[in-house]
């Protein structure tokens, strides 16, 4: 029994790794291309589209990486391409939201708040919070 457990988690680790590669090189050409993109000074929205055209290739490979796998863990091919574009979707997300924060395209525009309404400085008392006459 215990050969079973140490022999699947072998080989859950292996298959683990396989993801490995291709997910870091993802993450690091999206590195890279937010401080190429902050000097050539493309715009927040239109980061997204930049990354993705630079990153094409290692997107692709990370994107099989994940269909392989999960599809390795027995899910359909349907559902091992959106889960590997959720997976995309977040990194990029992230890198997107960090590239606007670090250059001041994430600020959004707050319309002023109305002002509150005046209020008295003594509370005016309630008919039952007013003093009683002694009966």
């Amino acid at each position: 029994m215990i050969f079973f457990v140490a022999a699947s988690a072998i080989s859950l680790v292996g298959l683990q790794a396989s993801i490995n590669a291709p997910r870091d090189a993802f993450k690091e050409c999206l590195k890279s291309v937010s401080s190429k993109a902050t000097n050539e000074k493309v715009a927040g929205d239109g980061f997204e589209a930049y990354a993705r055209s630079a990153c094409s290739g290692q997107l692709g490979s990370f994107k099989g990486a994940v269909v392989k796998f999960d599809m390795g863990n027995k899910m359909s091919k349907k559902a091992s391409d959106e889960d590997a574009d959720m997976m995309i979707a977040d990194f990029m997300g992230s890198a997107v939201d960090n590239y606007k924060y670090r250059n001041g395209g994430g600020e959004k525009q707050v319309a002023a708040a109305p002002a509150p309404a005046a209020t008295p400085a003594t509370p005016t008392p309630t008919p039952a919070a007013a003093p009683q006459p002694p009966k």
